[in-house]
């Protein structure tokens, strides 16, 4: 039977899986505009949320503090150790779980109704199983109804087009940047980091299943999840200490683009004159094309304070700033080699030698063409240290994909 003949695949009411899919999808795009607001919070449906939680632990409600950022948040903390949520390393395992830490507890509380749930979803077809004869690369072209007729599974599915997308914006574009720029890494024994609460595309993720119909929870795991999701709709990031709960209003502003190559809206902070998000505080971070970057590299980068920093997104990020012809001239560097890139068809592969051995001890630069064009259909150039054994082009940028230069020459394309 082939896929466009065969029957429509529906859920327990008879619905049509492919019309609850595309709800899906368009609850995917409404809970990223949540995660991305710049509304002030809902104070009162978040305390509210957050009461409930702390009763569902037999805790009573906690005294509410409002601050204006997760740095401002920060800084009550660590001004106030005893506001600090405790419990964030390794339980006790030899106490009864009613004794442990209230963080713990309430970390305890979500997995259990993450497992409950999750045991309701992962079953329906097994989520990494593919239809016949559809590749990767097919897969990433094809809409959620095209993917089903083709007899890939509702979770897999959901994996691709909702809760990838989720997590590809919500988490690694924006939630991520913004803790280690203004909380520090977690887990580097002095930072605030890990304290605080915010999984948004998970809570998104398990609504949108639910909503559109996909599937349903045991009454615990739900009423548990409307609180949950009650308080990701109305709030930031929150930090529940046992007697006072820190809660961060949200931003006033947050830009951003189009990842290249998006196909189901997912985006990545960027402003190429402000702060790509900001706070009321002024608190906020500097990104470019999803690159989060110190304030130097949008107001006065030079060639020195290149030189000097050890991150090569960075690098790269503010030598785009200068301008990578500009940067050339004004770091001297010679060219050795150009050749037309096999792997990028109409792109140039150049590689330069500089007259310092720079902050890796190298002395090449291949500039390269990226192969993915950008929402605006240009494409960037970028460059990448090589090491000093190169002087053809090719056998360079063959060994950043761990290749030769003659198996780099035989790829259809690059990405």
């Amino acid at each position: 039977m082939t896929p466009a003949s065969s029957p429509q695949r529906r859920n327990a009411r008879g619905i049509p899986l492919a019309d609850r899919v595309e709800t899906a999808c368009r609850l995917r795009d409404e809970w990223l505009r949540i995660g991305l607001s710049t509304e002030p919070a809902d104070r009162d449906a978040a305390e509210s949320a957050v009461t409930e939680l702390y009763r569902l632990l037999g805790e009573p409600p906690p005294e509410f503090e409002w601050v204006p950022s997760p740095t401002a948040a920060a800084d009550v903390l660590r001004s106030d150790p005893s506001a600090l949520p405790d419990g964030l390393g390794r339980p006790d395992h030899g106490k009864p779980i009613r004794q442990w830490p209230l963080l713990q507890r309430l970390i305890v509380l979500r997995s259990e109704m993450r497992h409950r749930i999750m045991a309701r979803i992962e079953p329906t077809g097994g989520w990494t199983m593919l239809g016949a004869a559809v590749s990767l690369g097919e897969l990433a072209t094809m809409t959620p109804r095209e993917m089903l007729d083709a007899g890939i599974s509702v979770r897999r599915v959901l994996e691709a087009v909702v809760h990838q997308p989720l997590r590809e914006t919500l988490a690694d574009s924006v939630y991520r940047p913004l803790r280690t720029a203004l909380l520090g890494e977690a887990g580097n024994g002095g930072g605030i980091a890990g304290y605080e609460r915010y999984d948004l595309w998970e809570t998104a993720f398990f609504d949108i299943c639910q909503t559109a119909g996909l599937f349903g929870y045991r009454r615990d795991a739900a009423q548990q999840l409307a609180h949950w999701v009650a308080l990701a709709r109305s709030t930031g990031w929150w930090w529940p200490g046992p007697r006072r709960c820190i809660m961060a209003e949200r931003p006033i502003a947050v830009h951003t683009e189009p990842q290249a190559g998006a196909l189901s809206g997912e985006v990545r902070l960027h402003h190429d004159q402000y702060r790509a998000v900001e706070f009321a505080d002024d608190a906020g971070i500097f990104v470019l094309h999803g690159t989060p970057v110190p304030e130097w590299v949008m107001t006065a980068p030079t060639i020195e304070r290149i030189r000097e920093t050890p991150s090569i997104e960075v690098r790269r990020a503010a030598i785009e700033r200068i301008g990578w012809d500009s940067y050339i001239e004004q770091t001297g560097l010679t060219l050795l080699s150009h050749a037309p890139d096999p792997g990028n068809p109409g792109a140039e592969l150049r590689l330069y030698e500089s007259p310092d051995r720079g902050w890796r001890g190298t002395t090449r630069l291949l500039l390269v063409v990226n192969g993915s064009r950008e929402r605006d259909g240009t494409r960037r150039r970028y460059g990448l240290y090589v090491p000093d054994i190169f002087d053809d082009p090719i056998e360079a940028v063959g060994w950043t994909y761990g290749l030769s230069g003659v198996q780099y020459a035989r790829l259809e394309r690059r990405t």
